[in-house]
Parts: C-alpha cells; sequence; structure tokens
C-alpha cells in the first residue's frame, strides 16, 4: 500500500496530495436513531449506512408527519393494536431526497426528534403504560 503524502507548502501550483479518496466523510451530516422511550443517539453516515444495510430486507419505512424524514425500523417490533400499527423500539431517521436517502444537518435532528416525539402513543398493557411510535 502506498503512503499517503500531502504536501502544503502554501503554494498553489505545487501543493496538493497523492491520493485519490474513495469515500467522502462529512462531519456535518448525520442520522437520527431514536427510540419510543425518548432516548436519542446521532450516528455519522458510516454507522448510519451500516445499520441501514443491516435492516435490508426486514424494514419497514414511515414517514414522520408531512415531512421529508423517514423513521426506518424493523418491521418484526410492529404490534398490530386494533386497526393501529404501532413500533416499541428504536428507529433510524434520515431524509428522503429526490435521488434517494440523505442525511440529516444538525438542525433537522432537532426538527426530526420533535416529529418522533409528537408521534408516540402510550400503550396500556397490565397496567403499565408504554410509549410507542404510531405507524402512519
Amino acid at each position: 500500500m502506498e503512503k499517503i503524502q500531502i504536501n502544503i507548502q502554501l503554494d498553489p501550483v505545487r501543493d496538493g496530495t497523492n491520493f485519490i479518496p474513495d469515500k467522502i466523510s462529512r462531519k456535518d451530516r448525520f442520522a437520527l436513531i431514536m427510540g419510543t422511550n425518548g432516548k436519542y443517539r446521532v450516528v455519522d453516515e458510516d454507522e448510519a449506512m451500516g445499520i441501514l444495510d443491516e435492516l435490508s430486507g426486514v424494514s419497514e419505512s414511515d414517514y414522520l408527519g408531512k415531512s421529508t424524514y423517514l423513521a426506518v425500523f424493523n418491521a418484526n417490533k410492529i404490534l398490530h393494536i386494533g386497526c393501529g400499527k404501532f413500533l416499541i423500539g428504536s428507529a433510524i431517521i434520515i431524509k428522503a431526497g429526490i435521488d434517494g436517502i440523505e442525511m440529516l444537518d444538525a438542525e433537522e435532528v432537532e426538527e426530526a426528534k420533535k416529529e418522533f416525539v409528537g408521534r408516540l402513543a402510550t400503550l396500556v398493557a397490565d397496567g403499565q403504560q408504554i410509549s410507542a411510535y404510531e405507524i402512519g
């Protein structure tokens, strides 16, 4: 493997590098993992793509309200109660774009949190109350 060399001497004619990147890692783009218990974490694009790969074949998705935010979750974790569908667990939230999925910026992460929390319902079983995401 060839060692990557970077030369920056503040000489625009000669400065540069000898490598060609195979991917771009942006520090300002994220996905949101949101749990029905209200907990959340923000992940980078690499981790988000890994999670989406693992969900491949067992996933279902749902737009958060009328937004372009898309909650993707394990379809095997869906509860069918009456005429409704509910998720207890967590979902990865990304954005639907023109050319496919997109990551979120910091402001969109906050908006997506609010949209997700706004869809939480309370289910009652044996006197216990459980928060669940209403799919819909």
